[in-house]
């Protein structure tokens, strides 16, 4: 249950979007956002410094929304190989077209406005983005494809902006499922090529442009810590052997944790551990991925 805080900071997100794609982002001021949510001027700006501050809110929004639409594509879908990167493609075109006048306005001359922090933001999401995306194709087939995984998530996404443009700001009248089929047969017949070829790997995890100079290694840890701890408090409902095994298993990882090297190996199996308690299937496979080891 939301809080009144949060209950009012989005009342102004909402608000302000509405207002955005109304007026655009020029023509809307604090003091429009305030008269229209209700809300005193001077409340707007103790939740937000400026306009700026809640265009970079709503695209931290997006983005959350975006990473719990493929967790729950991922968890739900019985699918694999072209037919769920069909079912990921139709997600995504669809989401599009319900956000389309809001992706107008900032594809337009607005995004001229933007300064260097809701460019920090952008890019924040742009990397969430990619790796979403690596997970949908690990997902959809397996390890193998593991080398050209960089330049493979580069491929969709080189389609999938494409084709949005269309959509979103040329108008296009075309089915999004037509258009995913087609595009899913593309990818796929471009990474069974992939897979059986000699050819090198262009991008790699050492030289992928968006996260240079960017070390994850911390940020992976403590991202997975949660995780163990998420998965320690849904124990606490299970029965006493069951909640036991659980705990224990978490605080092996957690241990491991520890080691400036992880031994990825072992990890990998403790997750595995967890396979029989499907409460902590979505737990298990966050986990695996923050610490990028195979779920089996």
């Amino acid at each position: 249950m939301s809080t009144p805080t949060q209950s009012k900071r989005d009342l102004i997100m909402s608000t302000a979007k509405i207002l955005f794609i109304e007026k655009g982002f020029r023509g809307t001021t604090i003091a429009s956002i305030s008269e229209a949510a209700g809300i005193a001027k001077g409340s707007v700006y103790s939740y937000f410094s400026s306009k700026l501050d809640i265009v970079q809110a709503l695209f931290l929004q997006a983005d959350e929304k975006s990473q719990q639409m493929v967790d729950q594509l991922l968890e739900n879908s019985q699918q694999k190989g072209v037919l769920f990167l069909e079912e990921y493609l139709i997600q995504e075109f669809q989401e599009a077209l319900n956000e389309r006048s809001f992706i107008q306005v900032f594809l337009s001359e607005e995004m001229a406005v933007m300064d260097a922090s809701v460019m920090t933001v952008i890019q924040e999401c742009r990397i969430n983005y990619h790796f979403s995306q690596q997970k949908v194709l690990r997902h959809a087939y397996g390890e193998s494809i593991t080398p050209w995984l960089y330049d493979i998530v580069s491929l969709v996404n080189g389609l999938l902006q494409e084709y949005m443009i269309y959509l979103t700001l040329d108008d296009a009248n075309f089915s999004i499922q037509r258009c995913a089929k087609l595009l899913a047969f593309c990818l796929d017949s471009s990474i069974n090529t992939l897979r059986t070829s000699t050819i090198e790997p262009l991008l790699t995890k050492d030289n992928f442009p968006l996260t240079q100079g960017i070390d994850n290694s911390e940020q992976q840890r403590h991202q997975a810590l949660q995780l163990l701890d998420n998965i320690k408090q849904e124990a606490q409902d299970m029965n006493t052997d069951q909640k036991n095994q659980v705990v224990e298993t978490a605080m092996l990882i957690a241990s491991e944790l520890e080691n400036a090297e992880i031994n990825t190996i072992l990890v990998r199996a403790l997750i595995a551990n967890l396979r029989p308690y499907a409460e902590l299937n979505v737990y298990r496979r966050k986990l695996a991925d923050a610490l990028d080891v195979e779920l089996i």
